[in-house]
């Protein structure tokens, strides 16, 4: 294939892998498939035209930039701006998704109120608990590993979890759960 240029290869390798997050980030900000579809496609053909493709680091995160400056564009052309399209777009560039200060703290409190319960368990049950819930390994490599048998193991998890869950309770640092059955069907609310 050696008709063809780097920019080919690079579109083939790098970008065309990825064309279903493009379309997707497109049809959010214009609010239609087909909008959408023309958008990336006249995003592809201006990366081929150009060379700026040379000096992009992320080739996803530059075409994806590129997709979302077109779609803003195309939006802003048009006469009537749906208020739901605009909220969408211009929440894009300054969200947030990451848990915020409250949550952060509350959550580093509760791992370490968790880290207080473990200590003060049975030897046993804090080591099936660590095993599975930190270490992730099957009920059957724990059995193996301390030589026990797997009922045994279940066992000691049941046992491990019913402390832990009681005496975070006592501490009041459970985030409970209530369900709610309302006329649209069942919702579930933090306490």
């Amino acid at each position: 294939m050696s008709w063809l240029r780097d920019v080919d290869r690079w579109m083939c390798a790098e970008v065309l892998p990825h064309q279903y997050a493009y379309q997707a980030l497109a049809r959010r900000l214009t609010g239609n498939i087909e909008v959408a579809r023309d958008v990336v496609q006249d995003v592809y053909a201006e990366i081929l035209a150009g060379t700026n493709w040379q000096k992009a680091i992320d080739p996803k995160a530059y075409v994806l930039r590129i997709v979302y400056c077109r779609s803003v564009n195309w939006v802003n052309r048009q006469k009537i701006i749906p208020i739901h399209q605009l909220a969408t777009y211009e929440g894009l560039a300054h969200s947030d998704v990451g848990p915020d200060a409250f949550d952060n703290l509350s959550g580093r409190e509760e791992l370490e109120a968790v880290f207080e319960i473990l200590d003060g368990m049975p030897v046993r049950c804090r080591q099936v608990i660590i095993m599975r819930r930190v270490e992730d390994l099957p009920p059957r490599e724990i059995a193996r590993r301390l030589g026990i048998d797997l009922v045994t193991v279940r066992r000691h998890m049941a046992r491990g979890l019913a402390i832990l869950t009681q005496r975070l309770a006592e501490r009041g640092s459970v985030r409970r759960q209530r369900i709610v059955v309302s006329g649209d069907g069942l919702a579930v609310n933090d306490e």
